[in-house]
């Protein structure tokens, strides 16, 4: 949340499986994260709040895991969709007041593709632009995941 201008202007929720990971650059993992949030806060605002609400959420698909990133603005005209992720392309720009030089999606499809992931914008049915991002899953053995520790027996 750092690298936003104006926090607030977004709200973010997760849920997100604690022990869900992927292989990917943390880096550039961020920056898709940041793009994504960044497209929410100047276009996803909801009509009635003026914030962006984020909601990510997560789920397994074979080797594969889907990481979506949805907001609660207006979505995009269907025909639009696929020139989302075409640089300096700003959609319906001309009808907000929000800036940017057009290139923030385009971004997230390329990070996506060098971590050997895609990139799928649709609108969600109830409303809003999802991001899904597929990622491939790591194995990680049991032991290797973080234990919150108990107050109750002490161990980790």
């Amino acid at each position: 949340m750092a690298g936003f201008r104006d926090t607030s202007q977004i709200r973010i929720s997760s849920r997100v499986p604690p022990d869900l990971v992927v292989l990917a650059d943390e880096t550039e993992l961020g920056r898709v994260f940041l793009n994504l949030f960044e497209n929410a806060r100047r276009y996803g605002r909801g009509t009635y709040t003026g914030l962006a609400e984020v909601h990510v959420s997560a789920q397994r698909a074979g080797p594969w895991a889907i990481v979506s990133v949805r907001d609660q603005g207006p979505g995009v005209a269907p025909e639009k969709l696929p020139q989302l992720t075409t640089p300096f392309f700003r959609g319906d720009a001309a009808r907000t007041a929000a800036t940017g030089a057009g290139l923030g999606l385009a971004i997230v499809e390329k990070a996506m593709q060098r971590m050997g992931g895609t990139l799928e914008l649709a609108n969600a049915p109830e409303g809003g632009l999802v991001a899904h991002l597929r990622l491939q899953r790591a194995e990680v053995p049991a032991a290797a995941v973080p234990r919150v520790q108990s107050a109750r027996d002490g161990r980790a």
